[in-house]
């Protein structure tokens, strides 16, 4: 047997399950081993009882994990449904295993297909069916039911609430008294991972009343792991908001008086908790093999610095007196001197990228977030643009126009394009500046990416050199590994093609 105690300044360990899918994954010599997670701190299976007694005649305190992370969640039979021959055989098990449960959230990777597995749910429970949603999805929504349940009588909320079926944007979900239903389904479900929001409240009080309820997210967590209770909460009971983001999130006193619930603690068990009791989530790589395959790749470029310069030396001063005492005036001014550094990356990447559109190839998809650059991309190339004026019957005919092959360019913010749409005749996506939330640059890529991609597509990322660029994407993706544990149990995601 492998024995990593010996007499050191060792006080405690975790005994962690560790569920079979992971063991999977991992060597023989990683199952063998205890998982080192910190200094002075060890995990172990939960079966490994026999490292129990040289724990304690070490003098070490045995931390068990709570019963909801010990206890077994054995899933219920799938029914053998009749569902929709048009359906992809992950997507037929999908549904089979969301019916056993009869409260889910389908968090397959965008461009998996949830949204007919969502209809094929509300056709086989059958009743009224309440839908919420993005504002600007909402005639998506209406064509998706005519095309997999057309017999379904559904309406869009608008000044009043019709008694068929609905379809309701989140911002109206605490405006308007919207009934009983038999089937509420939430699509983009991380729109309500806010606890404290309105919209997450009414959902809340809506989802205890509805006997089937299926959360739709590609991006459960899009930023850290607390963004799952709320969510999650609404499907079953996970306990207390304090209780889970102790166990799952680092919860700490902050020195200024608030909690912090930033971090990410028993990642393999939450992943484990997720997967045997509401999360059902597969990765393109593993269901849509014949997908032609995403390469990512960077570009460096040169831009004006001089007037970041300063505030960059101020933002890494402050960074390192809060290393060392934290107070609301440093917090704030560097929050200050982010938003920024932010728009003035934006503004100095001008000029560059109106040389980078004058020389893009036909078929593709041009990602910002600042007006000012998506003023830019509109100026120097022939394209069609969405953002968040855009109104929502042109949103449908622009991505019509874009998939007939009347445009050969599309001009998209990513916040009011990066979900929603399907642009798979794209064969190359530029991004022209990066963002703060990984999960908004995954829902972006895969408006290509995604069922029905015939070609290769090619995503580039544009970084400005000395600039906030370099510090976003290397957050993007320490934040994008701690959330593939925390989710999926694994860490073979490459995020940046070699």
């Amino acid at each position: 047997m492998y024995r990593p105690l010996k007499r050191r300044r060792v006080s405690t360990f975790d005994v962690e399950r560790i569920s079979d899918t992971h063991y999977g994954a991992m060597s023989k010599h990683d199952f063998e081993s205890p998982f080192r997670t910190k200094k002075r701190h060890y995990e172990f299976p939960i079966e490994e009882t026999e490292i129990f007694e040289e724990a304690k005649d070490l003098g070490m305190e045995i931390l068990m994990p709570p019963h909801r992370a010990r206890i077994s969640y054995p899933l219920a039979e799938p029914p053998l449904l009749d569902l929709d021959k048009r359906l992809y055989s992950h997507q037929l098990s999908g549904v089979r295993r969301a019916a056993s449960w009869g409260k889910a959230m389908i968090g397959d990777e965008m461009g998996v297909g949830k949204s007919a597995q969502a209809v094929a749910l509300a056709k086989y429970y059958g009743g009224r069916v309440c839908i919420v949603c993005p504002s600007y999805l909402k005639n998506n929504w209406k064509r998706e039911c005519a095309f997999w349940y057309p017999e379904l009588d559904i309406g869009i909320v608008k000044k009043d609430v019709p008694d068929t079926s609905i379809i309701v944007s989140y911002d109206l979900t605490h405006r308007r008294a919207l009934g009983k239903f038999n089937v509420l389904i939430l699509d983009e479900s991380h729109y309500a991972k806010s606890k404290g929001a309105k919209r997450t409240k009414a959902l809340r009080r809506l989802s205890a009343h509805v006997p089937h309820v299926f959360l739709l997210t590609g991006t459960p967590a899009p930023n850290k792991p607390v963004e799952l209770f709320s969510q999650i909460s609404m499907l079953r009971d996970y306990g207390t908001y304090t209780n889970f983001t102790k166990r799952y999130c680092g919860a700490k006193m902050s020195p200024l008086g608030f909690v912090d619930v930033s971090g990410a603690t028993h990642k393999r068990e939450l992943a484990w908790l997720l997967r045997s009791t509401v999360l059902i989530r597969r990765l393109k790589r593993d269901v849509l093999q014949d997908l032609p395959p995403k390469i990512r790749t960077t570009l460096e470029v040169d831009v004006p610095t001089a007037g970041m310069k300063k505030k960059f030396a101020r933002w890494k001063e402050i960074n390192r007196l809060l290393m060392q005492k934290e107070t609301f005036a440093m917090i704030s001014e560097r929050k200050r001197l982010v938003s920024e550094l932010f728009l003035m990356t934006a503004e100095a990447k001008v000029d560059v990228i109106k040389k980078i559109c004058a020389d893009l190839p036909p078929r593709t998809l041009i990602f910002h977030h600042h007006k000012v650059l998506g003023d830019a991309i509109e100026e120097s190339v022939p394209c069609l643009r969405i953002d968040g004026r855009t109104p929502q019957d042109k949103r449908a005919e622009y991505v019509e126009d874009f998939q007939e092959g009347r445009v050969d360019y599309m001009c998209l913010s990513m916040l009011a394009a990066g979900t929603g749409i399907t642009l798979t005749r794209a064969t190359n996506i530029v991004f022209a500046e990066m963002y703060f939330v990984p999960g908004v640059l995954l829902q972006a890529e895969d408006r290509a990416h995604r069922i029905g991609l015939e070609e290769p597509v090619t995503v580039t990322y544009v970084l400005a050199n000395g600039s906030l660029d370099e510090h976003m994407f290397k957050s993007a993706t320490r934040k994008l590994n701690t959330l593939d544990e925390c989710l999926d149990g694994r860490n073979d995601r490459v995020f940046m093609n070699p």
